[in-house]
C-alpha cells in the first residue's frame, strides 16, 4: 500500500474515533491525537507554509507545544525544533490564543517577495520525511485506531 493510502486509512479511522469522542482530542488515545495533530498541521503547512498554519485558531486552541510534541513523537525532531523556533518568534505570551495578534505580527513582518514571514523560511513545507514517519507511526500504533 502506498504511503498516502496508509495515511488516508489512518486519518479516516482517527476521524471516526474523534467523532465518537464528540471532537474532544483530549479523550483520544495519545497515538491517535498525535497522528491527527501532525496530519492536520502538516497538511496546512504543505499548502501554504507556516503562515497558513498560524493564520487561524485550531479547534480547542491547543498550545503550539502540543504540535511540537506530536512531531517529536513520530520521530521528527528536526521538524519539531524548526516549528518551535518559528512559534517562539511571536513577541507575546500564549500566541495560540491570540489570532488577531498573530495575524498583526505576520502582516508587520511579511516578506512580500517570498510571501512568508521574515526569518521563518519554509523548512517544513513539503517535507516528505514527515509523511513517511507519520505512516510508520500509524503502522506501529494501528491497534490504537481500532
Amino acid at each position: 500500500m502506498a504511503t498516502t493510502d496508509v495515511i488516508e486509512q489512518g486519518f479516516k479511522k482517527a476521524l471516526r474515533l474523534l467523532k465518537k469522542k464528540k471532537d474532544n482530542m483530549d479523550l483520544l488515545p495519545e497515538a491517535v491525537a498525535t497522528f491527527l495533530l501532525v496530519h492536520s498541521a502538516q497538511g496546512v503547512i504543505d499548502n501554504g507554509g507556516y503562515r497558513y498554519f498560524f493564520e487561524s485558531n485550531w479547534p480547542g486552541n491547543p498550545p503550539y507545544s502540543r504540535f511540537i510534541q506530536a512531531y517529536k513523537a513520530i520521530g521528527c525532531d528536526n521538524q519539531a525544533a524548526d516549528f518551535g523556533r518559528v512559534a517562539d518568534t511571536f513577541p507575546f505570551e500564549a500566541p495560540h490564543l491570540d489570532e488577531e495578534g498573530r495575524n498583526k505580527y505576520m502582516d508587520e513582518n511579511l516578506d512580500e517577495e517570498e510571501y512568508a514571514v521574515k526569518g521563518w523560511e519554509k523548512n517544513l513545507c513539503g517535507d516528505e520525511e514527515v509523511w513517511r514517519k507519520l505512516e510508520a507511526f500509524y503502522t506501529t500504533h494501528a491497534s490504537d485506531f481500532a
